[in-house]
């Protein structure tokens, strides 16, 4: 998970979540902010060569100091979601 620009509080700025080489292609990828989900957009899924695949999930936000922006990932291949904060 990172952002777009460096995180200035209170400036416009977009978070975003990379998903890379996962297999099959049925994912659910969730942006969250205090752990409610946020209006977000995704990339078409995209492939590899050796089939494994990756997406991109963004939301544009104004930073907020208070606020933890996580990424939540489920998919079948993982025993339970992972769950990865951005870092400011």
């Amino acid at each position: 998970m990172y952002t777009r620009h460096p995180v200035e509080i209170g400036k416009e700025n977009t978070v975003q979540c990379y998903v890379d080489r996962f297999h099959p292609p049925k994912i659910n990828i969730t942006l969250l902010k205090n752990n409610q989900p946020m209006e977000s957009r995704r990339s078409d899924l995209s492939f590899h060569p050796d089939w494994t695949f990756h997406q991109l999930v963004y939301a544009h936000v104004t930073m907020d100091a208070n606020a933890e922006y996580t990424c939540r990932v489920e998919h079948e291949a993982l025993t339970q979601p992972k769950i990865v904060r951005l870092e400011y």
